[in-house]
């Protein structure tokens, strides 16, 4: 029997940077992939995160939902049951978001929490199955809003963590370049993809992102570009050749800071110490040996 696959998609639910773009378009091509992955292989599974800059949610499979799917000619009811519950609680979640300046106010999206968080459900689902076949996880990506530099730490301990448990993550960016994806999809072996149109989300994630990365290398995708393994410093988020790294967090910073401001630890500037020389009180001895 084939090996099942878990497919978790985090999906950036930034009300800010939604508000110039089609949440909508960007939804119905997401459904289209996890229907055909879950007909791809009857035991695939899937998982639906949503992040915002001040949470992370759970979207599907939710288990206090009760939403029924409606059994129409030529649709299967557990794909309806699917879309119905997803659009549902993406719903639900943005108008949750009451307050805009709340969101305003915040920078970016909880990346990292949410790498964390897909993780741990990978972990999980792992230890359910007790029986053949095992179960392969990855991440799908798919972002928005600009990178934020104090989520630089928790992004880059999920990708680490995502790379010694064999979990590749794909990365789809609609917004800006995200210097951060890139450094993630390159370590676990996942692909990372800019898309300037919405309109052709559907056909790159059908042609790429719908098979495993493991049947990708012997298909013609876009190459990588290269990418720059250079650490962020925590203050302003530039890359660095050279900078000065916390001890206790290993966060970095592009000039001395006396309290890091990630794990409040102290530190103090060393400084060169100046030796002093003390005159000599005895005489001085000549050549030949006398006073």
């Amino acid at each position: 029997m084939s090996e099942s696959e878990l497919l978790v998609v985090l999906v950036d639910l930034q009300p800010v940077w939604w508000a110039d773009h089609s949440l909508s378009e960007v939804l119905e091509s997401l459904l289209v992939l996890l229907n055909s992955h879950l007909l791809n292989n009857p035991l695939n599974k899937v998982c639906v995160f949503g992040y915002l800059n001040t949470g992370v949610h759970l979207l599907f499979p939710c288990p206090s939902s009760t939403i029924i799917g409606e059994c129409t000619s030529g649709k299967f009811e557990g794909f309806d049951q699917m879309n119905t519950q997803l659009v549902t609680s993406v719903k639900d979640l943005i108008l949750g978001c009451v307050d805009p300046t709340l969101h305003q106010a915040i920078d970016g999206s909880l990346m990292g929490a949410a790498l964390l968080r897909a993780l741990c459900y990978c972990n999980a689902a792992k230890k359910e199955i007790t029986t053949s076949p095992t179960l392969r996880c990855r991440l799908l990506v798919i972002k928005g809003s600009p990178d934020v530099r104090g989520q630089y730490m928790p992004i880059m301990n999920a990708v680490f963590a995502a790379q010694k448990n064999k979990i590749g993550i794909d990365s789809v960016v609609l917004g800006e370049e995200s210097t951060y994806l890139e450094q993630a999809s390159e370590i676990t072996g996942g692909t990372y993809l800019k898309i300037t149109d919405h309109s052709t989300l559907v056909q790159y994630l059908l042609s790429i992102f719908l098979m495993s990365i493991e049947f990708r290398k012997t298909f013609n995708i876009p190459p990588p570009k290269k990418v720059d393994f250079r650490a962020a410093c925590q203050c302003h988020g530039t890359m660095l050749d050279t900078g000065f790294v916390c001890s206790v967090c290993m966060t970095v910073y592009c000039s001395f800071r006396a309290i890091c401001q990630s794990c409040n630890a102290h530190f103090k500037l060393r400084t060169a110490v100046k030796k002093v020389i003390k005159k000599g009180t005895g005489k001085r001895k000549l050549d030949n040996g006398k006073p």
